[in-house]
């Protein structure tokens, strides 16, 4: 290399540093510029018109957090923070011919909580559709949760092209939520044999068990963790989870004496171990109570003491 050409190098190197620089520069602007252009919080799971066909955004997206949902679901806003509500996004979709969606999307505070409030939100006669963690599709409005969050989509009205739109904007949400989640550890407990699938319930109150079986209107059972399930054989399983064995114990006998004095609830009778039944003269069946570790069990609609204690040594066995 001649000496010019290694003079020439020389007065090109110290330009480098300088050029790599602003180069640096210029892509930290372009990924700030992406970074804001990402949609914040919930609005990053709307569908963009882009993704669902025929269906558009209909007006601009509405935000509730904490008890402001007060002020978007009137009187029905306690269940929601009875299981554990953060924040909600609500966007309208209307298409060529008019019809109209509204999408719902709840962020609860955490996996217990969406899959709570969406077993509130469903029963066993709606169709199981394969979304998020589990979802289901009734008349004219969808259901389902992933992670933790509750998605309800909803048609004003039942004909296909609208039934169809639900479940295309279902999807596009679907695959936005990268969140997972799994069941609570307690709906692990009820016996599989001849349960209902779809009929499982589970509680964080005594709100959600009041709108399921109405025992008693105030919270007889303290309730902070339960779970319900329905059999084919016409019998309902309720287990209440308590923090230890002594709490469950002081209020199966609170509860113990709730239903004797309750005019509703006729032939109290106890048993020898930590287990009594009643007749539920509202419903015309038995109901049969028992405590076992920190747990408390409910039988309803059995028809024979033998059959509530076999239904009693399944459950024991999951515990």
């Amino acid at each position: 290399m001649s000496k010019l050409s290694q003079k020439k190098r020389m007065k090109l190197n110290p330009i480098l540093p300088l050029v790599m620089i602003l180069s640096g520069i210029v892509f930290f602007l372009y990924s700030s510029e992406e970074q804001s252009a990402s949609p914040p919080g919930l609005h990053r799971y709307l569908p963009e018109d882009s993704e669902i066909g025929e269906w558009k955004k209909d007006g601009s997206p509405q935000e509730y957090k904490g008890e402001d949902l007060f002020l978007y679901i009137n009187g029905g806003a306690e269940i929601y923070h009875e299981y554990g509500f953060s924040q909600v996004i609500i966007q309208d979709y209307i298409n060529e011919n008019k019809k109209s969606i509204s999408l719902e999307i709840f962020e609860m505070s955490g996996n217990d909580s969406a899959y709570g409030i969406y077993t509130f939100k469903t029963s066993p006669e709606e169709r199981e559709l394969t979304l998020g963690n589990q979802g289901q599709l009734a008349d004219y409005y969808l259901n389902f949760w992933e992670g933790n969050f509750l998605i309800t989509i909803t048609g004003f009205g039942e004909d296909l092209e609208t039934i169809k739109g639900l479940q295309v904007i279902a999807r596009a949400v679907d695959e936005k939520i990268e969140s997972k989640g799994e069941k609570p550890l307690l709906t692990s407990l009820l016996p599989r044999k001849g349960l209902k699938k779809l009929s499982v319930k589970y509680f964080k109150g005594n709100l959600g068990l009041y709108n399921t079986y109405q025992f008693f209107s105030e919270d007889v059972f303290a309730l902070q963790e339960g779970i319900k399930g329905e059999y084919k054989d016409g019998h309902t399983v309720f287990i209440i989870e308590y923090k230890d064995s002594d709490e469950c114990q002081e209020r199966f006998n609170k509860t113990k004496e709730s239903f004797r004095g309750s005019p509703r609830y006729k032939n109290y009778t106890s048993m020898a171990e930590p287990l009594f039944q009643v007749d539920d003269t509202r419903k015309d069946q038995l109901v049969f109570v028992s405590a076992f570790k920190n747990y408390l069990l409910i039988i309803a609609g059995t028809t024979s003491l033998a059959r509530a204690e076999k239904i009693l040594m399944d459950i024991k066995r999951n515990l």
